[in-house]
């Protein structure tokens, strides 16, 4: 299956959706909604970008992003990474908890900004969970509509959308109450799944994309990646604390080497190289890179220990 575009600029509005592996649940109790949030704070700084929205749904959730740098996939990977491990460790799970990659489209300007904020906040009134918003606690709706509330959450940037209702909490609540009639249009103008906005702009973001991947040619990116994953190896293992890193490099059969599998299993979790990258450097081939992650998944379920090891070094990542 393709994986979907990943469109990664600066200075560009985005919505991300991502839901549960198999549709279910990703917040089970209230601890794992505040939880998320405060990974999100972290994600914001560590980062350095901005989140105007959210709505967290128990097996899904939407964020509506700015970004200040070309970082999103990087963002995103690290928020769903380090959320499922402490939530497979809270719940005594294993296994993937969202399924595959995050969907995301980039939006226009701000004028389609907020009417996708009013979209998203209505979430839980189309899903039947609730009649009033007010209700519904896992939302960025009560930031906007109390500034009591907006207080507890200093990660969360309001003024972009509340300037588009001149700064008024209250006009910005009355728009909220009043969408419901004019949301069925909001989509209609999303284009190949991947943007939100006029023609004029689909047209732009089109000839964008051509011109990346006209200038990154297949054999300029795998003489990229062949330089980076190198010196990556090297700082991954030193992190584990290996002292003979080279000897992780060749390929023993029947060895039960832990160390490697956990230093693969933060390669593919970076996002950056794909598993036959990674093999190539540890001398294995794609279905032993598999193998490697499942192995090193066992050992974190294992030892909380590794896993919090694991966690710091994709954190510093």
């Amino acid at each position: 299956m393709a994986r979907p575009v990943r469109m990664n600029h600066p200075d560009t509005f985005y919505h991300v959706l991502s839901r549960g592996n198999e549709r279910k649940e990703i917040f089970r109790m209230e601890k794992d909604y505040k939880k998320f949030k405060q990974t999100i704070a972290r994600m914001v700084e560590r980062f350095e970008l901005e989140v105007h929205g959210y709505v967290l749904m128990s097996n899904h959730y939407h964020l509506l992003i700015r970004t200040r740098c070309a970082n999103l996939s990087r963002a995103m990977q690290w928020l769903g990474l380090t959320y499922s491990i402490w939530f497979n460790l809270r719940h005594n799970r294993s296994g993937h908890l969202f399924q595959g990659r995050f969907k995301s489209f980039v939006i226009e300007n701000d004028k389609y900004f907020a009417a996708m904020c009013l979209y998203i906040h209505r979430n839980p009134i189309r899903a039947g969970m609730v009649k009033n918003l007010l209700d519904y606690p896992w939302s960025s709706y009560h930031a906007y509509a109390n500034p009591k509330k907006e207080k507890n959450e200093p990660w969360l940037t309001t003024t972009l959308v509340l300037g588009m209702h001149g700064g008024s909490r209250k006009r910005f609540v009355e728009a909220q109450t009043a969408y419901s009639d004019v949301e069925s249009s909001l989509l209609d103008e999303l284009r190949y799944g991947l943007i939100l906005g006029e023609e004029r702009f689909v047209e732009e973001w089109k000839e964008r994309l051509q011109e990346e991947a006209h200038r990154e040619k297949p054999q300029v990116r795998a003489v990229l990646k062949d330089q980076n994953i190198s010196s990556v190896v090297e700082t991954v293992l030193s992190k584990l604390r290996v002292e003979d890193g080279t000897s992780l490099l060749k390929p023993l059969r029947g060895e039960k080497r832990p160390d490697r599998d956990l230093a693969i299993y933060i390669l593919c979790h970076l996002g950056v190289f794909t598993h036959r990258d990674i093999g190539r450097v540890f001398g294995v081939g794609y279905t032993s890179v598999s193998g490697a992650l499942k192995r090193a998944g066992s050992y974190m379920d294992a030892d909380k220990k590794i896993r919090e090891k694991v966690v710091r070094i994709l954190n510093d990542k």
